[in-house]
């Protein structure tokens, strides 16, 4: 095995590996860190073969630079995976609050046992994307970037930064437009007990509205699976092109 080789391989191991960080938490815990790197050295071994080798400089400083590069580049990659299922859990919160389930505010990954909507609609987001092929997608455009920045010379483009938030933005408007029917359904159903306590003074809105709300909410997460399924196909469809656009040479 020559040193260029095994250079060429420890930077597609740590391109792999930043990527490999950002997978989505399954069933409501993380993918240990061991098994985390097995992944990630199984893509460098399938990756290694079909790319230039590396032309590092073999001094400490310049390679130590180029690694921590490619772990920079790694995790831009899978942050913009991260977002489509950060967008799915955001909403899943969202609709908690709609219909009157509890909701931890903030963008962590949701507790099953504390969040059981949001952590059902992010394993629902996780099922889609070996559904959909979105693995295929992303290990594409992993093997894709060797082409457009070589292992050991890793490069974001110039406006990365900017891609970057304006994907934040998206998973936001992303969240907002999946959870969109529950917040038009709690909004009616404000209103129609709004108009009922006009008319009938002595009717305790409050206790009634609560389970009707929720009922009400139940019914329409029955039929939403379809709505995330599409926004989802559509997200997971782009997420290629998306990851390349932070890439010079694209």
């Amino acid at each position: 095995m020559s040193v260029d080789f095994l250079v060429t391989w420890v930077m597609v191991l740590l391109r792999a590996l930043g990527i490999i960080l950002q997978l989505p938490v399954l069933a409501g815990h993380p993918i240990p860190i061991p098994v985390r790197v097995g992944i990630a050295v199984c893509l460098a071994n399938l990756v290694v073969g079909l790319i230039p080798p590396s032309s590092v400089d073999f001094s400490l400083w310049p390679l130590l630079a180029a690694a921590a590069r490619e772990v920079l580049v790694g995790l831009a990659m899978g942050f913009v995976v991260r977002l489509t299922f950060g967008a799915v859990e955001m909403a899943g919160r969202v609709i908690s609050s709609e219909v009157g389930f509890n909701a931890t505010p903030g963008m962590g990954v949701p507790e099953p046992s504390s969040e059981p909507l949001a952590a059902l609609l992010g394993a629902l987001a996780v099922v889609l994307f070996f559904l959909f092929g979105g693995h295929h997608g992303v290990l594409t455009a992993f093997v894709r970037s060797f082409h457009h920045v070589a292992a050991g010379r890793p490069l974001l483009a110039a406006g990365a930064d900017s891609s970057l938030v304006a994907g934040t933005a998206a998973m936001i408007e992303l969240g907002f437009r999946i959870a969109a029917p529950f917040i038009a359904m709690n909004f009616l159903v404000t209103l129609a007990f709004a108009v009922l306590a006009r008319a009938v003074p002595r009717t305790n809105v409050f206790i009634v509205s609560l389970p009707a709300r929720s009922l009400l909410g139940l019914g329409l997460l029955g039929t939403a699976g379809s709505l995330v399924a599409r926004y989802l196909y559509v997200e997971f469809g782009d997420l290629p092109l998306r990851m390349l656009h932070l890439l010079p040479g694209r």
